[in-house]
């Protein structure tokens, strides 16, 4: 497969507070990326560093091949971004902005933009600053798509779209990943609009990357151990993401059941539980 995005021990502070402490992740084509992390956990931060937006005290990135600071024209031409918060010239009307930002690109979808537009009933003619946030978001999405990049990036992008919004923007993912292999990253923090469309999921927690599999292998094989035991030190568990101490053992969060231990562990008096769990549930443990 082709690698689109690598990063490398990916360090950046604000002050004196350290918001990714070496990060290490890498994304190849065609995946659809669901990043999840709780509020101020470094979203943003990782999605700007990688865009070249924000400066990072150390590490590297690279995008289709290049550092991403050093990215080529044609490359930058490939990436599309929806930002958390709007950051267009508001005194533009819908019209306007799309027709400058098409000036910027050699490649536009004209039929794209007045697809989104009608299903989304935009009114050309409205200032940015006139529009309601959902209808910004919506519009943004829009100048993101219509270039037909290879990659999309999106910064929480459902988050003030309503219902009906959220499920639009989610099948046009889809059929942009179906029809053109686009590669996708899209922070949030709603797991239901995760599992409609990613293949899958990372989990950003401490500054690092904690998580990052399959989403049909998460759902299927992270679970919940109980392990209880009357030994002084708890037994060792395998596949182990997170452990915490209880009275009489563990709770425990691993990748995977190692049918063997289990036995044997039942063998030895061990009393393990095994308690299967939805992603909503993974991911507050994992980040708890």
């Amino acid at each position: 497969m082709t690698t689109i995005l690598k990063i490398n021990n990916l360090v950046k502070s604000y002050k004196s507070k350290q918001v990714l402490t070496g990060v290490n992740w890498q994304i190849e084509q065609g995946d659809v990326v669901g990043l999840l992390g709780k509020n101020g956990t470094g979203k943003s931060t990782l999605l700007k560093s990688l865009l070249n937006i924000n400066e990072f005290d150390s590490g590297n990135i690279s995008v289709f091949g290049e550092a991403h600071n050093q990215l080529s024209a044609e490359n930058k031409a490939r990436i599309g971004y929806v930002p958390q918060e709007n950051d267009e010239i508001t005194w533009l009307s819908v019209a306007d902005l799309i027709n400058f930002r098409k000036q910027f690109y050699t490649q536009w979808s004209d039929s794209k933009v007045s697809e989104l537009v009608e299903r989304w009933k935009i009114n050309l003619s409205d200032k940015i600053a006139e529009l309601s946030p959902g209808q910004v978001q919506r519009v943004l999405i829009i100048l993101a798509l219509a270039p037909m990049p290879e990659l999309l990036i999106f910064d929480e992008p459902a988050a003030s779209l309503d219902p009906a919004g959220r499920r639009d923007f989610l099948k046009e993912i889809l059929v942009l990943v179906a029809d053109e292999n686009v590669t996708v990253i899209f922070s949030t923090h709603i797991t239901s609009d995760l599992e409609r469309v990613a293949n899958k999921v990372a989990i950003l927690d401490k500054g690092q990357i904690c998580y990052f599999d399959d989403l049909d292998t998460t759902k299927e094989n992270v679970v919940q151990l109980m392990v209880r035991s009357n030994e002084v030190k708890a037994p060792e568990v395998p596949h182990l993401l997170r452990a915490k101490e209880h009275s009489h053992g563990l709770h425990c969060i691993v990748s995977e059941v190692d049918q063997q231990w289990l036995s044997a562990m039942a063998a030895q008096g061990h009393e393990i539980t095994v308690n299967p769990m939805g992603l909503e549930d993974i991911f507050l443990e994992l980040t708890a």
